[in-house]
C-alpha cells in the first residue's frame, strides 16, 4: 500500500490502477452476487462484541428521518451502471448500493458539498449547520480522504514547525492565512497552485514528507479538509479551526485540545498556539497519540463495510423502501 521511502514511511494509498480495476470488477458483478455478499457480511452482526459501537456510528451517519420522500432526481439502483469514465464517488457508492434490490431508489451527491440537501441524499460530507436531517454519509472518494499511512518517525524527532503545502487559489481563507503568517520562523507555508502562482509558490512535496514536521495545518477547502484523516493517522498533530463540515471521520466528535490544536477562524491566535505547544512538547505529543488513536478505529475493513451497508439499509428504510432496519 504505497512505496516506502528511506525512513520507512508509506502513504498507504491504494495503487490507482488497482483501485479502478477492483472498482470496475465490483460493478460488473451480478446484483444477486452483491446481495449475497451483503447478507453474508451482515449475518449475525448484532452478536459482535462491538455491536453497540456499530449502531452508534450508523445513527451518526444516517440522519434521515423515517417517512421522508425521495426527491425527483432519485434513480433506481438497477440503473446504477458503468458508463463513460466513472468517478471514485461512483465506485465507492456502487460498492454498497449494488447489494440492495434494484427497484430501490437512491439520490446521491458526487461533488463537494456546498449546502445540505432538501431531500434524502447519500453523500460524502454534510454541513454542520443544523440542517442535516436529509443526509446519510458514506465513505465516498475514500482513496483521497481515507488512506492508511505508515509514519515510524516519533513525534519528538520531528521538526517543531507548522507545515502546509496546498493550493490556495480560489480559497479566500487560505489566502488570508498566508497573508497573516507566511514568513514566521515557526511556519513553513507553501502554495502549490500552478496557475496564477502567488508570491508564496512552492513545489508540491510527497505526502510522506509532511511527516518530518510536528504540526500540520489542515484547513478546509470546498468542504472537508482532505488531509485531516491521514494527518491524524500519522505521528503529527493537526492544527485547524473547529470543523464546519463533517464526513466519515466524524468531525463533529473531535475534541479541541485532545484530537487537534484548535485555532480561531480568523487565525489570529495561530502564532500563540504554536509557540505554546513548542514550549510544552509533552502536551503536543499527547494530542498526537489521541489523534492517532481516533484514526485507528477506522482500520477494521470488515467493520467499516458492515457500517456502510447498514447506513444504506437505514436510508432505504427511512425512505419507505425496506422494512425498518433492525438496529
Amino acid at each position: 500500500m504505497g512505496e516506502s521511502d528511506k525512513k520507512g514511511r508509506r502513504t498507504g494509498r491504494t495503487n490507482n490502477q488497482l483501485y479502478y480495476l477492483v472498482g470496475g470488477w465490483r460493478m460488473l458483478l451480478p446484483r444477486f452476487v452483491r446481495r449475497w455478499q451483503r447478507r453474508l457480511l451482515l449475518r449475525r452482526w448484532q452478536q459482535r462484541p462491538d455491536a453497540d459501537y456499530i449502531r452508534d456510528r450508523v445513527d451518526f451517519y444516517c440522519r434521515v428521518a423515517e417517512g421522508r420522500a425521495l426527491g425527483g432526481k432519485a434513480r433506481p439502483i438497477k440503473d446504477f451502471r458503468l458508463k463513460g469514465t466513472p468517478s471514485r464517488y461512483f465506485f465507492d457508492l456502487g460498492r454498497y448500493v449494488k447489494g440492495f434490490p434494484g427497484e430501490s431508489g437512491i439520490d446521491y451527491m458526487t461533488t463537494d458539498v456546498w449546502e445540505n440537501p432538501d431531500t434524502p441524499t447519500l453523500m460524502k460530507a454534510r454541513r454542520l449547520d443544523g440542517k442535516a436531517d436529509n443526509c446519510a454519509l458514506l465513505n465516498l472518494d475514500c482513496r483521497r480522504h481515507f488512506i492508511r499511512p505508515v509514519d515510524p518517525v516519533p513525534f519528538e524527532e520531528k521538526k517543531p514547525v507548522l507545515f502546509f503545502r496546498g493550493e490556495i487559489d480560489g480559497k479566500p481563507h487560505r489566502i488570508r492565512f498566508f497573508e497573516m503568517w507566511a514568513g514566521n520562523p515557526l511556519f513553513d507555508l507553501g502554495d502549490t497552485t500552478r496557475k496564477n502562482r502567488s508570491r508564496w509558490f512552492a513545489p508540491m512535496v510527497k505526502l510522506t514528507d509532511h511527516f518530518d514536521y510536528q504540526f500540520i495545518l489542515t484547513l478546509e477547502g470546498n468542504d472537508m479538509a482532505s488531509a485531516l484523516q491521514w494527518v491524524m493517522a500519522s505521528n503529527c498533530v493537526p492544527v485547524m479551526p473547529r470543523p464546519t463540515v463533517e464526513g466519515w471521520l466524524m468531525h463533529s466528535r473531535l475534541v479541541p485540545g485532545v484530537h487537534f490544536i484548535e485555532i480561531k477562524p480568523d487565525f489570529s491566535d495561530v502564532g500563540e498556539k504554536i509557540k505554546h505547544y513548542t514550549d510544552h512538547p509533552d502536551e503536543a505529543a499527547a494530542i498526537s497519540r489521541a489523534s492517532k488513536e481516533w484514526a485507528a478505529q477506522f482500520l477494521d475493513r470488515r467493520r467499516e463495510s458492515i457500517i456502510s451497508y447498514l447506513v444504506v439499509e437505514r436510508f432505504l428504510a427511512c425512505t419507505g423502501q425496506l422494512c425498518p432496519a433492525r438496529l
